[in-house]
């Protein structure tokens, strides 16, 4: 495994995941994701609430 990335992503929840995602669908090929334990074992089961308040506005929901 190589010792750089282009993009280094925190947290393997709901929200890093979905980012690492995204940004390989825009091409960006070095992307890694760094989690201490399984990916979507930590606080992800309490984020579904968190993105139903972030569609406030029609910005916020166009970034989910």
């Amino acid at each position: 495994m190589s010792e750089t990335a282009r993009v280094v992503v925190i947290g393997g929840g709901i929200w890093g995941c979905s980012i690492a995602y995204h940004l390989a669908r825009a091409g960006v090929a070095d992307v890694v994701v760094l989690e201490r334990g399984e990916l979507a074992s930590g606080n992800t089961s309490q984020a579904a609430g968190l993105v139903g308040q972030l569609r406030a506005s029609e910005l916020m929901a166009r970034s989910i």
